[in-house]
């Protein structure tokens, strides 16, 4: 049944994680054929940038998790300078808020209903606010982050509001986690993590200015705005050097 639902795609490996080779069109896509298809099964996706990779790099079960999901697309420009060093270039970057917001479009045009799950309880009921305001069509619900994995009152909760998206804003690898967990409690729902777009869509935060996001350096935003997470942003070194490793080890092999 999920190769009825998923189209397939080349697949890139960075760093053992395995990414699928779309564009956000595709995603689209993608993810309006979902909605199409007469299913119980659901679709998992993962946007995963440097920080995520890296992470899974050292953390062998998470790395098994996110391969486990529908698709991996990469949201962080670091991913796709990756596979292009690595001579596997990917199409595009997808960043993860954007393809949320595409699939609230998808929404608001078919009536269907969104849940938030993360954040702070006052930042989730003004993301719910706002995005409400802004996709009437839509139906939404919330709950905060702030909860036990193993938390079956929530599980209990999403399930009578009965959602065509959960959309899950704790952050890796607890996102991941949680759907995993928790997926088959669902029917031919879409789950998602969104690391902090709750924070964005609630105004809670701004989003990197135009200039930032066509530039492809939306992180030294986010770092001018919020140097606590400086300690973070050493991942992104990390990552690079891994994967100049197996650059160099390609290419010793090529030689060879």
């Amino acid at each position: 049944m999920r190769d009825q639902i998923k189209i397939k795609t080349q697949k890139v490996d960075i760093l053992g994680v395995y990414f699928d080779n779309v564009t956000m069109l595709d995603m689209i896509e993608n993810i309006k054929n979902f909605f199409y298809e007469e299913t119980v099964e659901n679709l998992f996706i993962v946007t995963a940038n440097p920080e995520i990779v890296d992470y899974a790099t050292e953390h062998v079960t998470y790395r098994q998790l996110i391969n486990q999901a529908d698709y991996i697309v990469p949201d962080g420009t670091g991913i796709v300078k990756a596979s292009n060093r690595l001579k596997t270039p990917l199409k595009r970057r997808i960043p993860g808020i954007e393809l949320m917001n595409h699939c609230m479009k998808i929404a608001n045009a078919n009536h269907q209903k969104v849940y938030l799950l993360g954040s702070t309880k006052d930042i989730v009921a003004q993301a719910q606010e706002k995005l409400q305001h802004r996709y009437p069509q839509a139906q939404f619900d919330h709950h905060h982050g702030f909860i036990d994995l193993n938390d079956e009152t929530v599980i209990k909760r999403i399930k009578r509001f009965n959602p065509d998206y959960i959309f899950v804003g704790m952050g890796f690898p607890l996102q991941e986690e949680w759907i995993q967990k928790h997926k088959h409690s669902f029917e031919h729902t879409l789950l998602m993590g969104v690391g902090g777009s709750l924070e964005v869509f609630s105004g809670e935060k701004k989003r990197a200015p135009k200039l930032f996001r066509k530039l492809n350096i939306e992180w030294v935003f986010r770092l001018l705005i919020d140097w606590r997470r400086l300690g973070r942003m050493t991942s992104i070194p990390k990552f690079m050097y891994k994967v100049l490793k197996i650059q160099r080890k390609n290419k010793k092999k090529n030689k060879n």
